[in-house]
């Protein structure tokens, strides 16, 4: 069962990452970050000693952190998530 939103995943014990269905926020870093569902931000994992998630949107804007390992299975459905809520091509 996937989860509706708003979605609230833990990234390690002192960040967070957010999702009302609209914007994917992220809090706990220097400064809170904010990508909106237009902006088609998906999430990219790299796995191994160095864990790290990196946000991307289509214009290549990019935003890489840290990731705790037990998080990982509430990122995975995070990133299906917004997968899902990307805006749908006109059907011709």
């Amino acid at each position: 069962m996937t989860p509706a939103p708003p979605y609230d995943v833990p990234v390690t014990e002192s960040a967070l990452l957010s999702f009302d269905g609209r914007v994917l926020e992220a809090f706990g870093y220097v400064d809170a970050a904010r990508y909106h569902v237009w902006e088609e931000p998906r999430i990219e994992f790299r796995t191994g000693r160095i864990r790290r998630l990196t946000i991307i949107t289509k214009s290549g804007r990019k935003h890489t952190v840290l990731y705790d390992e037990p998080c990982l299975p509430g990122l995975r459905i995070l990133a299906d998530l917004l997968e899902r809520s990307r805006p749908q091509a006109p059907e011709s």
